[in-house]
């Protein structure tokens, strides 16, 4: 993979969405990418935090109601956040992962070739 793909990025993404694992499984799979922070969620009796994962400058929250919340956050501050409609989950991670490939350079480039390739599946 000498260039990051994010047409295909964005229907391994997709595809991995709408099957039994989900969400979930889409941020345990990137969560092993450099530059990409998991934050599992944190219950208890007076607090509560969502699951969480930083893309790159985007944040990204599980909010209670089972949708996403993206953030766009630079210096640990929030420039900009929007809940995202289902249709636009995987191209807004897909550009988050480019974002990432941008970053990191080739490095990052086989981490992010295997976590799509796990979310594709067999075949």
């Amino acid at each position: 993979m000498s260039d990051f793909d994010t047409g295909a990025a964005t229907r391994a993404i997709d595809a991995a969405l709408g099957g039994p694992g989900g969400l979930g499984l889409v941020f345990t799979v990137f969560a092993s990418v450099p530059g990409v922070t998991r934050t599992p969620p944190r219950k208890s009796l007076f607090r509560s935090e969502p699951e969480r994962v930083q893309i790159g400058s985007w944040r990204y929250e599980v909010t209670s109601d089972e949708r996403i919340r993206a953030a766009h956050v630079v210096g640990g501050s929030v420039l900009a956040e929007e809940l995202l409609p289902a249709a636009t989950i995987a191209p807004h991670l897909a550009r988050a992962l480019a974002e990432i490939a941008a970053s990191y350079g080739p490095t990052a480039l086989p981490h992010l070739s295997a976590a799509l390739d796990v979310l594709a599946g067999p075949g």
